[in-house]
């Protein structure tokens, strides 16, 4: 796992249900991945309300992780409004166009039912692409019961401010996001691994 995530450069393909899935759950990683040079996308399924306003945050958002920002539906929903088969279809034109080396995307133990629905979408998305696999927990706190918060750390000592910036974009939803629980949980993650900041993932996929 150490290797994934050391690794310098590449292609890193990262999927969240919503806006600002990605930032609270991996934002970190990915603005330590895009500063070491690696190519990041942002693949955000859906926008449920106040499309154009949280559109321009996830932009905003996507540009201080000094990624690319793509939105799979235009239309307001959510993602189990899209038929299975339709967003697997979308990632499947997305992971060809990109062609990650690594891929990042909600986990299965999410209890938010819409992240559940995209973890099975980007697995079933993979089945023909070699690439590694790791899956977030984008809220902790909603996932208090959850089977399993993961398996692996990313150590992103020193990026924790530029994962709170991005997360601060989303001005429309801050009422509902806790700055200053993302810095706690990345110390105590950092704490837990032995790094000085950290974010968890499950490792679904290595290649050797």
């Amino acid at each position: 796992m150490n290797r994934i995530l050391a690794e310098k450069g590449g292609r890193v393909l990262a999927f969240g249900a919503h806006p600002d899935d990605l930032e609270v759950g991996a934002g970190g990683l990915l603005a330590r991945l895009s500063s070491q040079g690696a190519d990041v996308t942002i693949a955000i399924c859906s926008i449920p309300n106040n499309t154009e306003t949280r559109r321009v945050e996830a932009k905003a958002a996507a540009d201080v992780l000094d990624a690319e920002l793509l939105v799979l539906h235009d239309k307001p929903c959510r993602v189990e409004d899209i038929a299975m088969h339709e967003l697997v279809r979308r990632m499947d034109q997305i992971i060809g166009d990109v062609r990650p080396d690594l891929v990042i995307t909600h986990s299965a133990n999410d209890l938010h039912w819409d992240h559940g629905l995209v973890n099975r979408a980007t697995v079933s998305a993979l089945r023909r692409t070699p690439c590694d696999l790791l899956a977030y927990i984008s809220s902790p706190e909603m996932n208090a019961q959850s089977r399993s918060f993961g398996n692996c750390f990313a150590d992103i000592t020193g990026f924790v401010e530029t994962k709170l910036a991005a997360i601060a974009c989303h001005q429309s939803q801050l009422p509902k996001l806790d700055l200053e629980s993302s810095r706690d949980l990345a110390r105590a993650m950092g704490r837990i691994s032995g790094f000085g900041d950290a974010e968890v993932f499950e490792t679904l996929r290595v290649r050797v």
